[in-house]
């Protein structure tokens, strides 16, 4: 068997009579298809993805990887990165350097380009196949978002990497079963391709035995660390508290920085341990300990507190993923000289409701591989998504912590600001 043969050559669309730009831009736009349709459907159509589509666009993408031919790796690499993270910058708006996001965005891109450079290097389709299975591991700077095992989470398709090796393996088969006639090859392709289809879990988490509700809100980034709009806000998300006590919730979940200010040092401490005696409150808020500042949760249990600081940070957004002598000089161009600098702490937070036991994690942790080692049954994730508005990161959100969840069969309870509460089963 040739492993570099070409199956594009012969596509219409993608011969070398269109510039090579042209082409590779639409590969990557093909590529990309599984995350933007998460988007489309789940947040602007606000229905549910048909698994049938992502199937088959899953697989459209590993095909593209594959066979796509080397001398597209750069152009490809650089769109791929672009359609993907042009949001990632858009924080930088919030701390009046509005002027860098397209810089941003084009140095993301630049460097996913010299990512697949090095993936698509060779047209060995033995080399393509394990810098696929290969590339969740490669997180540059930390940020580990690039992950094409996810694009199977809205599939049918399990999402393991015993299901992906599977995949390719059967995809490479049928472009050989193709090109040679061997009905042994395509036998083999869809054998392949029915073990790695997913079947129902044969125990799935049960159902909560009691009401809960994921409070939703839409707080502007521009104001909602304002000293007037916090006190607005908080206000407001009291009587949402007080309104689910009424309708009997038993587990109330607020969005990250819910409360942006230290919390503990604030009137709503008191007031938030007293309606405790009702409900189980998750709050995002800060704390502040020893001269350092934590982006926390704080769950209110029977007038008992317990608050549990983020562990893993957000590479740019939280901390300069870089050895002090640069991160510090850094820091006030990346993070701006009004943004909190946080510290990490060292372990997750759980706590018991009834005879469930949720672990807590902040919007970053809940798409990070960290928080999912012991395999939770119940996971709860608070985020502020309004750092990113009207951007895809949202439904990327959601697609890596579908991925994950399918992955350790962990139910996820997710509150946010800026962006939809959902709950994710496996």
């Amino acid at each position: 068997m040739n492993f570099t043969t070409n199956p594009y050559e012969h596509l219409i669309f993608l011969n070398k009579a269109y510039p090579l730009i042209w082409r590779s831009l639409l590969l990557s736009f093909l590529f990309v298809l599984p995350l933007y349709w998460v988007w489309i459907f789940e947040f602007i159509l606000k229905i549910p993805i048909p698994l049938w589509l992502n199937s088959i666009c899953a697989l459209l993408s590993f095909w593209i990887f594959l066979f796509i031919p080397s001398r597209m790796k750069f152009w490809f690499g650089f769109f791929v990165g672009l359609l993907w993270f042009y949001w990632v910058g858009f924080s930088f708006v919030y701390f009046g350097f509005a002027y860098l996001v397209p810089l941003i965005s084009l140095v993301v891109a630049c460097i996913y380009m010299l990512i697949f450079a090095l993936a698509l290097y060779s047209s060995n389709l033995i080399y393509r196949l394990i810098f696929l299975l290969s590339l969740s591991f490669i997180h540059p700077f930390g940020f580990d978002w690039m992950n094409l095992d996810s694009f199977l989470a809205y599939s049918y398709f399990g999402v393991s990497k015993s299901d992906l090796f599977m995949i390719l393996v059967a995809l490479v088969s049928a472009y050989f079963a193709y090109n040679q006639a061997s009905k042994f090859l395509f036998i083999l392709s869809a054998f392949l391709i029915l073990c790695a289809l997913e079947f129902p879990s044969p125990k799935p988490n049960p159902p909560l035995p009691y009401k809960f509700s994921l409070l939703n809100t839409d707080f502007s980034q521009d104001l909602k660390w304002q000293k007037t709009y916090a006190a607005h806000n908080a206000t407001l998300q009291l009587k949402m508290i007080h309104r689910s006590i009424q309708e009997h919730s038993k587990l109330i979940i607020l969005p990250e920085t819910a409360f942006p200010f230290v919390l503990e040092h604030s009137i709503y401490f008191q007031m938030l341990k007293d309606l405790s005696a009702q409900s189980t409150l998750v709050v995002g808020a800060l704390r502040e300990k020893d001269g350092k500042l934590y982006n926390s949760t704080y769950v209110f249990q029977n007038h008992k507190v317990h608050i549990f600081d983020k562990v893993v940070l957000a590479p740019f957004g939280e901390k300069i993923p870089l050895p002090d002598l640069l991160a510090k000089p850094l820091s006030k161009i990346f993070l701006g000289d009004g943004a909190p600098q946080f510290s990490p702490s060292l372990k997750f937070g759980y706590f018991t409701l009834g005879e469930k036991t949720f672990k807590s994690v902040i919007c970053y942790e809940g798409t990070s591989a960290r928080a999912y080692e012991d395999s939770p049954p119940y996971l709860i994730v608070i985020s502020n998504n309004a750092w990113f508005p009207h951007s895809i990161q949202p439904a990327l959100q959601k697609n890596l912590m579908k991925y994950y969840s399918k992955l350790h069969q962990t139910t996820i309870l997710h509150a946010s600001n800026g962006s939809p509460s959902f709950v994710i089963s496996p």
